[in-house]
């Protein structure tokens, strides 16, 4: 009987992933210690979203999908209580792919190509932090008799570069002795 319940957990898993949850890129620990080897990327990236009781990702949310030349893909998560994030990435050259859109149990809702120009092949150095902005937006749910309305929008976007650097170099120490560039998303790439 404990082999069958163990069988059918293993099979919801397995098609939880097949039915398209996100995989949003796990941002970096504050103790991370750079190596030289790998580029960061970082920003803002904050949703206002209503916390779900009862959820696997805790709120509903939206991310930006980067591909990039060495076959990888990353996607950095909008969230709603600690919206500076940081992830390392392998030396690249990259751009922004799409937008990806989940519900509160991570799963996506709706994907959508990046519009052209907002960062197309940036080439991003190993030993080095990149700030992409600082972007603000929302979701929603709105319930219409039987119909079930969401809708993500980014309502705000700002350059504030020399701020959210510093407080980067705050929240995550070791990364104040590495080089920052800014390759704010919808500049021209350099």
């Amino acid at each position: 009987m404990r082999s069958h319940r163990l069988r059918s957990g293993v099979a919801v898993c397995a098609a939880s992933l097949l039915a398209g949850c996100a995989s949003y890129t796990p941002g970096i620990s504050v103790d991370e210690k750079p190596t030289g080897k790998e580029s960061y990327l970082y920003g803002r990236f904050f949703i206002e979203a209503p916390k779900a009781a009862i959820s696997f990702d805790k709120h509903m949310s939206m991310g930006f999908a980067i591909s990039c030349s060495s076959g990888e893909t990353y996607t950095l998560r909008f969230a709603n209580e600690f919206p500076l994030q940081v992830i390392r990435i392998a030396p690249s050259v990259c751009s922004l792919a799409e937008f990806v859109y989940t519900d509160a149990d991570g799963v996506i809702k709706s994907r959508k190509p990046a519009p052209k120009g907002l960062m197309k092949d940036a080439r991003f150095d190993a030993g080095k932090a990149y700030y992409l902005g600082d972007f603000f937006a929302e979701g929603t749910t709105a319930v219409y008799g039987r119909t079930r309305s969401t809708n993500w929008r980014i309502k705000t976007v700002k350059n504030d570069y020399g701020k959210t650097t510093a407080d980067m170099k705050v929240v995550f120490p070791n990364l104040a002795v590495i080089p920052t560039e800014d390759r704010m998303i919808g500049k021209p790439s350099q």
